[in-house]
Parts: structure tokens; C-alpha cells; sequence
């Protein structure tokens, strides 16, 4: 055993067995099945949902990303949007804490349908 320099490391436990865990059963308890939604009207694109995730997983960007989008709707979108945004949902652990933080109310934690 090595020593650092606080003392010896801490011992290893290897008295444990390692199972096969299922996908599906963990993905259905590691995230909560919420959504964090945006109500666009009320958005004063204030960015605070960006500074306080914790996660780095919301963007507010320039509606340029889209602008040469082949979908009509979303070309549409980015013709009239202040700013598109954007929560990397492999990222968002649905602490909610930009639901928190948000002075405006824009954003709200709901449920996915069905859970």
C-alpha cells in the first residue's frame, strides 16, 4: 500500500459482488420522468437558466442555428423567435433548479404522460 501525503490510502474493499444491472430498470430510477417545459411568452430571455444549471445543459442561442432548417415549421420559428432553446436532455438530471431560479415563471417541471 501506497502512502500519500496525508498517510496511507484508504483500504480497498473487494468483499462485494458486481451484478449485471438492467438498462431499462436503471434508466427508469436514475431520472425522474419530468420534463422541464418553457411557456415562450413569458420567457424575458434573461439567461439565468443558463448561469444557475449546475449541469451546463441549457442553451439560449441565436435562432441563426435554424435558419436554414428544411422544415417549414421550425424555419418559420426562426424567423420569428427571439432565441431557440435548448436543454440537452442526456445531460439534465431534472434538479429543476432553473425552474427555481427563473424570475419570469417561463419554465416549469412537469410529468412525462404516462408515468
Amino acid at each position: 500500500m501506497g502512502k500519500t501525503d496525508r498517510g496511507e490510502h484508504p483500504l480497498m474493499f473487494d468483499d462485494y459482488t458486481v451484478d449485471t444491472v438492467d438498462a431499462q430498470w436503471l434508466q427508469e430510477r436514475v431520472k425522474p420522468k419530468r420534463h422541464i417545459g418553457l411557456t415562450a411568452e413569458l420567457c424575458i430571455l434573461c439567461r439565468a437558466c443558463e448561469d444557475v444549471c449546475p449541469w451546463e445543459c441549457i442553451y439560449m442561442m441565436d435562432p441563426a442555428v435554424i435558419r436554414d432548417a428544411t422544415n417549414p415549421e421550425i424555419k418559420s420559428l426562426a424567423e420569428t423567435s427571439g432565441a431557440v432553446f435548448i436543454i440537452d436532455d442526456a445531460e439534465c438530471t431534472r434538479c429543476a433548479i432553473c425552474v427555481e431560479r427563473c424570475p419570469s415563471d417561463a419554465l416549469w417541471l412537469g410529468r412525462v404522460e404516462g408515468y
